[in-house]
């Protein structure tokens, strides 16, 4: 398994900031940076309005992390992803798989 953790992914940390109207806007930074085994899935579609949009995705498989969560964004080869799905592929907690989106902007 070593071997195949040879992409760095960034895992991104949100900070929140508070305005006047009683919302918040999120703002990503980069944290971590970790080993990973990246495989490229098929594409989704994303409808913005009356426009689809192909989203990218890929499968992130890393070692064990407790900073890890839904939602979670991940840079990997410069392009922003957001986390849908996390999975234990060893029932362990040793790896976990990373099912992602992109982000569009």
């Amino acid at each position: 398994m070593i071997g195949a953790l040879r992409h760095k992914v960034i895992l991104l940390d949100v900070s929140r900031a508070s305005d006047e109207a009683g919302g918040a806007s999120l703002s990503w930074g980069a944290g971590s940076e970790v080993w990973a085994s990246v495989e490229r899935l098929t594409s989704t579609r994303d409808f913005a309005g009356d426009r689809a949009n192909r989203l990218k995705r890929i499968a992130v498989t890393i070692r064990f992390s407790a900073e890890v969560a839904l939602g979670q964004r991940l840079t990997f080869e410069g392009v922003m992803f957001e986390t849908v799905s996390i999975e234990s592929d060893d029932g362990r907690d040793r790896r976990l798989t990373l099912i992602c989106e992109e982000v569009l902007s």
